[in-house]
């Protein structure tokens, strides 16, 4: 269980995010609760680069806001948000947050794996332009991938093997596992 920071409600989204700007840590918030980002490891940072860097140049001439750890996303209908690892989202003019992720991807630590497998994805399943969830294992090749169906349902597959191929049809686009674990 993730440790409450600060029972907090803001009245309105702006509040949070002037709260955020004047802290020295980043901070979720949902359920009225702010909860303190713990710090990264280099293996953690790595493999979000690597991600992020792959997206990037895999989508390069296409028209998404791709973005690592520091853009938060806005699930609406709760008043959640949330810093995915990496966020394949639609473009918006929001600063601060995205509204319309098609891809959100979260690298594990001891600390996250059983929020990001459970609570989070319950969360995130409540976005209705939510495509792709990625669940990543730093230490070993390990990815729970899972897809929206077309009825809306959400299928998992998992992948652990290093020439193990991603297919993202909404992207037009595939991934190798070992292009995640390039180290």
């Amino acid at each position: 269980m993730r440790k409450i920071a600060e029972h907090r409600k803001f009245e309105h989204i702006n509040d949070y995010f002037v709260y955020e700007e004047k802290s020295d840590v980043r901070h979720e918030y949902y359920s009225e609760n702010l909860f303190e980002m713990a710090a990264s490891t280099k293996l953690h940072n790595q493999i979000v680069f690597y991600v992020t860097l792959l997206f990037r140049q895999l989508l390069l001439h296409k028209k998404f806001d791709i973005s690592s750890e520091q853009v938060k996303v806005f699930i609406k209908s709760e008043n959640i948000f949330f810093y995915p690892d990496v966020m394949i989202a639609l473009p918006e003019q929001q600063e601060y947050f995205a509204s319309y992720p098609i891809l959100i991807a979260e690298v594990f630590s001891e600390n996250s794996r059983k929020f990001d497998l459970v609570d989070k994805f319950l969360h995130y399943q409540k976005i209705e332009t939510l495509q792709y969830y990625l669940l990543i294992e730093p230490e070993k090749h390990l990815l729970i991938f899972y897809i929206k169906t077309d009825d809306e349902d959400w299928e998992t597959h998992t992948y652990t093997a290093a020439n193990d191929v991603i297919n993202l049809p909404k992207f037009n686009i595939s991934i190798a596992l070992k292009d995640i674990y390039q180290f």
